[in-house]
């Protein structure tokens, strides 16, 4: 059979693009076992027709000098030209004879160079590679083959032993039709191998944006579930993305219902390859056209109906993201596996567990160059990633399609930006949203919430949201207030509106099904709008309501329903629900917790919460079938296995077999971890209809593309040192996410905290872009204002360098919004080629301006930090660090705050501090730029009203772009509104430049259409250069330039 079928142009099109293809072939005259090679830029280009691929062998000549397989090689090419392959398999209608006779001869000529080809790039590579092997050193992320593999291994057949060979026995390994090695040596002992199950390629097909590969399957899949055929389909989605994907051929199964945002047309230079390398147990590769770097490496495929499995050699150990997990560094530890399943699960207890949210995205730096690729699994069915030190990651899932995107970057911030683009950007945050924020559950009644706001007060700490918990509701129902604990809460919370502060509480996805006249039940009992039996008439009626709904048991005093979110109508009614109900009770944002969705004692006798002289005891009960208990649990199943007693998968949630969606089209197995993500749209909906303004919702459970609605923060943590560090990887790894409005609990949730550590992790939340100090019910008060002189002045000392930070931290959300940039981002995004910068996880930066350098441990005296290579001013002093990119110390003691570093290079905004964001926005702007060692800086400025919806498309804003050269400062407003408002009336007050080497003699302002320049007052401290600008409104000129002589020497 031919290598191709189909049109000869772009045969030779491909050929002339690919001269390696037929350096390969040349090394095998048995080209009936191999590969194909498949560049996307010919792929893209094909007419509609079916293309056979024959793949060829993938070695290269060993020896360059052995004639006998040149010779072999030849014939076989020359049989190529001579015989019917060429002649009766290049297809084309109406060819004739004469243009026949011409591609004979232009494939002659094109053998030839194929030939010296064949010869010289194996010579080529193998000196190459002795090179590279010189270069790499071993810090760069490049794997190590010295070393036994650890780590559950891509043809690992026995993923639920987790590498423990004495929980696998041969006949169990054989049973999933595997091969059994007990004396295996660096492979598992129960694996994959040719003679089982594997994938053959029957049929290649182009298509409009790619191509399609039909697949069928040989011997028995491992878990049952055995599907006969699958397709593979490749698409080129531009110059840096790429999707492919895995499903039946009738395209029937279960796929994740989100839209995603892919460009329509195809890219005519992508840059990536793609190249079948093996056709008789499918696998191929993805490479970077640019460096030959193989950035998808694919192994051990396995595809049934409860069993997906797709595995990748990596290019590099830098690896970073997947989660939601506690991880104890940033970059991947390459020998764990992490289950990934919306579950209600504190971080800090367990070890590699599933919490609140699944992102089955990563990134990886591949080489010293800092290349980077990003790739998204958009699955949301159980599964798990499971890394190897090879180094090698798997991901298994149970449902579904295997549905991949590739982003080729090629910098870590470019993967993101593609990332978000396709998932969906992040909101801007109302700029209220940036200040400080102040919660607990157990105020317990309205005198302790107002003494928590007072006393946070009296230390005249900034203080914009106070929020209320569950125990502000009547016995914990969602839409009700406890009148005899928190009477006239309205009232309150509208005094502390009038005083430029910001309302947000909880609403739990549950609600109440026992309760008469409970209004938001009735309500959505009315349009069938909750969770449902898949057959209502074969479930015990305790376990049911009358519409056929699943009852479960969370918070509120008896059995409860669950809206789904997935039907169009509950969406609708949940939004108007909302906003009736502010009429009783005021709010600016909302806080949607417990919706993995959390219910309490699944499976179990009875829920922990259930009181115990109520009986008969009861808890929701699934029942015994493939959903509840499928033949592979991931370790989403199995990591909460107890002796005696399996774990299944809707311990802590509802039953698998539950029904959604507005014609029961989903089954909550599948999507079960979307529950968040379906909430938060219509309740961001809702929140704007009500306030008439951005509004902000808070989202515990969260999937890719959430950061469009809401912001997240990191769950139940604990009052310890360990957490702080954990809650810099946790927040670096959500603006990876796409969700770049994040922080977690300061000062912890759970436990009691200490004056030291409260002071550290205020001083460390200050920089979360979601600052929220938030406890548990029965712990001591920890507002800032409430745990004495130490906790109190610290924080207030800190939570005003926030706040002058607040219109640099805002422009970086706009610029999340509209390029989808990180706003918090790790040092290596900014510094890829730094090797150290790579494993850098205790510090991180704002942007690409401010680095912050956190204090971390209890009774800490030194601070150890990074510093990259450039020209570094300390925040604080103004005093210039110069780098070569080297750890530094500090001495640090108890009146000690974290290190502010502005690079050289940046000019950012500041503004005054208030008590809350109404009042500091009122305050005027000082511009300070830190030069850089050409001495130039840049930067740029956004501002609207703050809170509106959409202020960028209604152009309702103020954008301004600043560039500092020659000893001038050039401001240029690139948007302005045609009309003056409230907004807009803040000035510019002052200019300050770092780095100032000369001594300055005048500084004059030139002003738009003026010949004469005005004098400015300016003071000069060594390097620190302070000007007045007199108070210049930021929409006074269209441009305006302050510029300074140098005194001679």
């Amino acid at each position: 059979m031919p290598c191709f079928n189909g049109m000869l142009s772009d045969a030779i099109r491909y050929v002339i693009e690919s001269p390696i293809c037929w350096g390969q072939l040349l090394s095998s005259s048995h080209y009936d076992h191999g590969w194909l090679i498949w560049p996307t830029s010919m792929a893209m280009g094909m007419p509609h027709s079916d293309v056979t691929a024959e793949v060829c062998n993938l070695t290269f000549f060993e020896d360059p000098d052995d004639k006998k397989k040149i010779v072999q090689a030849y014939k076989v090419l020359e049989a190529l030209v001579y015989s019917d392959l060429l002649q009766s398999n290049f297809e084309m209608a109406n060819f004739s004879q004469r243009n026949k006779r011409l591609t004979l001869i232009v494939v002659a000529i094109i053998i030839g160079i194929a030939i010296i080809a064949a010869i010289a790039i194996p010579l080529a590579l193998r000196d190459r590679g002795g090179n590279n092997n010189e270069d790499e050193s071993s810090n760069d992320g490049s794997p190590s083959e010295s070393q036994a593999t650890i780590g559950i291994q891509p043809s690992d057949c026995f993923p639920d032993a987790e590498g423990d060979s004495s929980k696998v026995s041969d006949s169990a390994c054989r049973s999933r039709g595997c091969k059994y090695d007990a004396k295996a040596d660096n492979t598992p002992v129960c694996s994959f191998y040719d003679k089982g199950y594997r994938l053959k390629v029957t049929k290649i097909t182009a298509t409009d944006f790619g191509f399609t590969i039909n697949l069928e399957q040989v011997g028995s899949a491992p878990f049952g579930g055995d599907i006969s055929s699958w397709v593979f389909k490749f698409e080129n989605k531009g110059d840096n993305i790429a999707r492919f994907t895995f499903d039946t051929a009738d395209g029937k199964r279960y796929k994740v219902p989100k839209s995603m945002n892919l460009q329509d047309g195809i890219s005519l230079t992508p840059n990536y390859n793609f190249k079948i390398t093996n056709n008789e147990s499918f696998a191929f590769q993805i490479t970077r056209k640019e460096t030959g770097t193989v950035i998808w490496d694919s192994d051990s495929i396995v595809l049934s109906d409860q069993y997906l499995q797709a595995s990748t050699i990596l290019p590099s150990t830098n690896v970073y993201g997947l989660g939601e997990q506690k991880h104890e560094s940033l970059r991947h530890e390459l020998f764990k596996t992490w289950p990934a399943f919306s579950r209600d699960q504190p971080p800090s207890f367990d070890d590699e567990a599933n919490l609140y949210s699944v992102h089955p995205f990563y990134t990886c730096i591949e080489d010293k160059k800092g290349n980077t690729h990003g790739v998204l699994l958009l699955n949301s069915n159980a599964q798990e990633y499971a890394f190897s030190t090879l180094p090698s990651l798997t991901f298994r899932t149970i449902g579904g399609i295997l549905d991949f995107y590739l982003f080729l970057g090629p910098t870590p911030e470019n993967v993101i930006q593609q990332y978000t683009g396709v998932i969906g950007r992040p909101s801007i945050p109302p700029y209220w949203a940036l200040g400080f924020q102040l919660c607990r559950y157990g105020y317990n009644n309205l005198s302790n919430l107002m003494d928590a706001v007072q006393s946070t007060a009296m230390y005249e700490i900034p203080h914009d949201v106070q929020y209320v918990d569950i125990d502000h509701m009547d016995t914990q129902m969602i839409f009700t207030v406890d009148e005899r604990n928190f009477p006239d809460l309205n009232t309150y919370f509208k005094e502390l509106r009038e005083n430029g502060m910001r309302i947000i509480y909880i609403l739990d996805p549950c609600l109440i099904a026992n309760q008469t006249n409970y209004a938001p039940y009735d309500r959505l009992k009315a349009i069938d709008g909750f969770i449902k039996w898949e057959n209502p008439s074969d479930v015990d009626d305790n376990s049911k309501d009358e519409t056929g709904a699943m009852l479960g048991y969370v918070w509120p005093r008896g059995k409860t329903v669950f809206p789904d979110f997935m039907k169009v109508k509950v969406q609708e009614e949940w939004k108007n629900i909302i906003k009736e109900y502010r009429k009783s009770l005021v709010f600016d944002g909302l806080w949607i917790d417990m919706n993995e969705p959390a219910n309490f004692g699944t499976n179990e006798e009875r829920p922990w919460n259930w009181p115990e002289d109520e009986k008969p005891y009861w808890s929701l009960k699934c029942p015994k079938n493939s959903l509840e208990d499928p033949p592979y649990r991931t370790k989403v199943g199995f990591k909460w296995d107890k002796k005696g007693k399996q774990a299944r998968l809707s311990d802590k949630t509802l039953c698998m077999g539950g029904i959604q969606g507005d014609n029961g089209q989903y089954r909550h197995y599948d999507v079960h971890s979307l529950f968040g993500w379906s909430q938060t749209k219509p309740t961001i909906e809702a929140a704007r209809e009500a306030t008439g303004e951005r509004s902000i919702v808070i989202s515990r459970s969260t999937f890719p593309g959430s950061g469009q609605h809401a912001g997240h923060w990191l769950g139940d943590n604990v009052s310890q040192w360990k957490d702080l560090h954990r809650s810099i990887i946790g927040i670096l790894e959500f603006n990876m996410f796409g969700i770049p409005y994040i922080g977690a609990d300061i000062c912890g949730f759970f436990d009691d905290t200490t004056p030291e550590l409260c002071k550290r992790w205020m001083q460390l939340g200050a920089f979360y872009t979601f600052s929220r100090n938030h406890n548990t019910l029965g712990a001591k008060p920890q507002g800032p204002g409430q745990m004495g002189d130490e906790v109190g002045k610290a924080s207030r000392d800190i939570m005003r360098v926030r706040y002058q930070l607040l219109p640099y931290l805002y422009l970086l959300f706009n610029e999340a919004h509209l390029h989808g940039s990180t706003v918090i981002r790790p040092l290596h995004h900014e510094f890829p080629t730094d090797q150290t910068a790579l494993s850098v996880d205790k510090q991180f930066m704002w942007g690409s301006c401010l680095l912050i350098s956190p204090i971390l441990e209890q009774g800490q005296t030194e601070l150890v930090y990074y510093l990259p290579k450039g020209k570094w001013y300390n925040y604080f002093m103004f005093a210039l660090e110069e780098s070569e990119g080297v750890q530094k110390k500090v001495p640090v003691d108890a009146d000690s705050m974290p290190l502010l570093h502005l690079r050289g290079g940046c000019i950012i905004i500041q503004q005054e501090y208030a008590n809350n964001t109404h009042f500091s926005r009122q305050k005027p702007l000082t511009i300070l730029a830190a030069l850089d060692k050409s001495n130039n800086a840049s930067g740029s400025f956004f501002w609207d009203d703050g809170v509106g919806i959409d202020t960028i498309g209604s152009g309702n804003y103020y954008k301004a772009d600043i560039v500092l050269a020659d000893s001038s400062m050039t401001l240029t407003v690139n948007y302005k509104p045609e009309k003056e408002t409230s907004w807009t009336s803040v000035d510019f007050e002052n200019l300050t430049v770092l780095g100032v080497d000369a001594t300055i003699q005048s500084v004059k302002l030139q002003e738009p259409l003026k010949n004469q320049a005005k004098n400015l007052s300016f003071k000069q401290n060594g390097k620190v250069l302070n000007i007045e600008l007199s108070g210049i409104g930021i929409t006074q000129y269209d441009s305006f330039e302050v510029m300074w002589s140098i005194k001679a020497s």
